[in-house]
């Protein structure tokens, strides 16, 4: 009878553990960028040390990962495993589409979506602005990387080797492009105002999977005198609707942009 009754309470010991597990990943089923040990364990009422050892069981199996710092915690490629399996995975399109949409709807002005094609960048997506000064979305635009902010900031995630080689291909100022890239890298985006009429500025961010692969990029933009004070005002709302792609993106692993037009 004792033998049951200890089986019994290890059986309870056991469901409870399972379910604060399963607690802490729903936790992980919304647009938070991710958590701490202290903070996930006050939301869900929780001892630091049982919000410890469910975190560290979903890591070891892969359902969450920790950031490099190692204070936080976020989602992690297994979680797909959960999903059923004729669900067939987004492009970079796919993935973007809110996003853009959030992005228009905020700003009012032209947004894109653009993934690499070797020294070049192409135009897969957007939504063009119906106010006057149209920054154009032409589906299927070929730009040079070393241009738009959008291709910018894509050249800016590449390693510096192969920014270099990049540079020597090019005719380019190599001290000029190293000091951007390292200040693109610095602040997370790249600005583009461009001087000659009409006279526009974009910004545009990079979009990664969870290894640091590039999917692409996204990038909002309009006429100077308009968006430049714009810009200043709603930079926070856009920053966080491109971290909230940046979440999603990271759960799909990227394809090779460069053969995007092959």
């Amino acid at each position: 009878m004792a033998a049951t009754k200890e089986a019994s309470s290890g059986e309870r010991e056991l469901n409870k553990a399972t379910v604060r597990v399963l607690q802490v990943l729903s936790s992980f089923a919304s647009d938070a960028p991710g958590f701490g040990v202290t903070e996930l364990a006050q939301a869900l009422n929780m001892t630091k040390n049982m919000t410890y050892r469910a975190l560290s069981t979903l890591v070891e199996q892969g359902y969450l990962v920790r950031e490099r710092d190692g204070s936080r915690y976020q989602l992690g490629y297994r979680v797909l495993e959960l999903q059923s399996p004729l669900v067939i995975d987004p492009d970079f399109r796919g993935l973007a589409e809110p996003y853009v949409q959030q992005l228009h709807i905020i700003t009012g002005e032209s947004v894109g979506v653009v993934v690499r094609a070797g020294d070049h960048c192409v135009l897969i997506d957007g939504i063009e602005t119906r106010k006057h000064g149209v920054y154009r979305i032409r589906i299927g635009s070929l730009f040079n990387l070393w241009g738009p902010a959008t291709g910018r900031v894509m050249l800016a995630a590449d390693d510096d080797a192969a920014i270099d080689d990049y540079i020597g291909r090019h005719d380019l100022d190599p001290a000029a492009v190293r000091e951007e890239i390292q200040h693109i890298r610095d602040q997370g985006f790249a600005k583009v105002a461009r001087s000659t009429p009409p006279q526009m500025v974009s910004v545009a961010f990079p979009v990664l999977d969870i290894d640091g692969r590039l999917h692409g990029s996204i990038s909002v933009g309009g006429p100077g005198e308009r968006f430049e004070t714009q810009l200043e005002n709603q930079f926070a709302e856009i920053e966080a609707v491109v971290a909230a792609l940046n979440r999603r993106a990271r759960l799909f692993p990227a394809d090779d942009a460069r053969s995007e037009l092959h």
